[in-house]
């Protein structure tokens, strides 16, 4: 993959996808490992820098599930969003407006573990979150 702007977190899919995000791009890329092509194609953000559902703001960690759904850490914006396969638009699983008491600070990394869980790296609060089905921790 040849890109003109910093790759600052990989994920590599079961399927052979390597996804990329592009902080000062302000997206999130994709593109297949199988074929001889090195071009690819973008699953999140728009490339300006923003907070609507559709923007991402110098985005850090990536984790892609098994349905591929991608969680980014949207480290400008203080949240996490969810852009499930095929969708542009985003939804925030974390961050300030699902309350103050979990409001993130700089969230630099996000991964789920086999239950599910989200684990958040919060940087700015020096602290990891755990989300799950039965809230915050």
């Amino acid at each position: 993959m040849y890109m003109n702007s910093e790759c600052i977190s990989l994920f590599i899919h079961i399927d052979n996808t390597l996804y990329c995000s592009i902080q000062n791009g302000h997206q999130v890329v994709k593109m297949s490992l199988n074929s001889n092509d090195s071009t690819f194609m973008t699953v999140a953000g728009t490339g300006c820098a923003g907070s609507t559902s559709d923007m991402l703001d110098q985005p850090f960690g990536i984790y892609v599930n098994i349905n591929f759904d991608l969680y980014v850490a949207d480290t400008g914006n203080n949240r996490v969003q969810l852009f499930y396969d095929g969708e542009m638009n985003g939804r925030t699983v974390a961050g300030e407006t699902l309350g103050k008491r979990f409001a993130l600070n700089k969230p630099t990394s996000v991964i789920l573990d086999a239950d599910d869980n989200l684990f958040i790296v919060d940087s700015g609060n020096q602290r990891i979150i755990r989300l799950g089905s039965d809230g915050f921790r």
